[in-house]
């Protein structure tokens, strides 16, 4: 290639002037040394004997660059370009010669020192970051997002309930085309309770969403004595005091999961053109006692062909439960 041609040619011409030069120096002188410099770094002098390849590892160049660390001086010509970590001149992509050749070690000058730049961090590389998010969002964590806590942690502990209302289903709970029939509040010889009452039409289609009635009452008592009290009180009822419609017996054999620290329920049935089912639960847990009324299609709670508890009705009460 034309550039690499004219700097060997160059090179060859600057080492022949070298050793005329050199030659002549050692006749004029007769052989002396001129002090506190050889005659090889002497020459040297007007030749660049830090940025010029070609004439870095001559013994001139050498000889002159030591001379000038044994004296503490910084010639302007090393200033010209960037220098590797060994002091030669950096040649082509600065990049490319910053990577030290591999297998080899370039430690710092004596007495350089490279401090990080202001505000930089470096942590240790065996310290792993905190910023994984969680398995469930791994796919796509949107950035800054505080919402990735382990999902599997144990909740904190719960004090006791002390508003009503906080147990009570809500509309949102009852579903689509639920109207909302009763929400009040007020005391009696219990204590404080909280009281709400959603429905649905009988039509077939929105009978298939849900339960037509979902009626919940919660007391928060005094204290866990006379919640129990209240809740025998409760289980001892019959005859479905939240109904509409009539029972015109008992729903046997069905026998819902139990919820709370104190249980009871009911089932009875009524029948027109359809076969419709009553439900009442009563829970108890700690100081605070509450009672679930379903109504609804014989087959959202029973199945048809089996006869068993289909598990549809279980969410309310366990909903409630987990509220109180």
């Amino acid at each position: 290639m034309p550039m690499c041609v004219t700097r060997d040619w160059l090179g060859r011409a600057a080492l022949g002037l070298m050793s005329g030069a050199l030659a002549l120096s050692v006749l004029t002188t007769g052989g002396s040394s001129t002090p506190g410099m050889g005659a090889r770094a002497a020459l040297a002098e007007d030749i660049d004997c830090y940025n010029d390849r070609d004439l870095y590892d001559m013994p001139e160049c050498i000889e002159r660059r030591a001379i000038d660390i044994a004296n503490g001086e910084q010639p302007s010509e090393a200033q010209a370009a960037p220098q590797n970590a060994d002091g030669t001149p950096q040649i082509g992509n600065q990049e490319t010669q910053n990577q030290p050749a591999q297998g080899a070690s370039n430690p710092p000058a004596q007495g350089a020192s490279n401090p990080p730049a202001q505000g930089a961090s470096n942590p240790p590389a065996n310290q792993q970051s905190n910023t994984t998010p969680p398995p469930s969002q791994q796919a796509a964590a949107p950035a800054g997002d505080d919402e990735d806590e382990d999902e599997d942690a144990p909740a904190p502990p719960r004090g006791p309930l002390t508003d009503p209302r906080q147990a009570l289903l809500l509309l949102a709970d009852a579903g689509k085309e639920a109207t909302e029939y009763k929400n009040e509040d007020g005391t009696d010889k219990w204590g404080k309770f909280a009281n709400s009452r959603y429905e649905r039409d009988r039509s077939s289609g929105a009978s298939a969403l849900g339960p037509n009635v979902i009626e919940t009452k919660v007391w928060v008592t005094k204290d866990a004595e006379t919640a129990k009290q209240l809740f025998k009180e409760q289980a001892a009822v019959k005859n479905f005091p939240e109904r509409k419609e009539g029972v015109k017996g008992p729903v046997e054999k069905l026998k819902p999961p139990s919820v709370g620290e104190e249980f009871a329920f009911i089932g009875g049935f009524w029948q027109d053109e359809k076969v419709w089912q009553h439900w009442r639960f009563v829970i108890r847990r700690g100081s605070a006692v509450a009672v679930v009324y379903l109504f609804g299609r014989e087959e959202f709670f029973q199945d048809q062909k089996d006869k068993a508890w289909t598990g549809h009705g279980d969410w309310y009460k366990t909903t409630v439960a987990e509220r109180m």
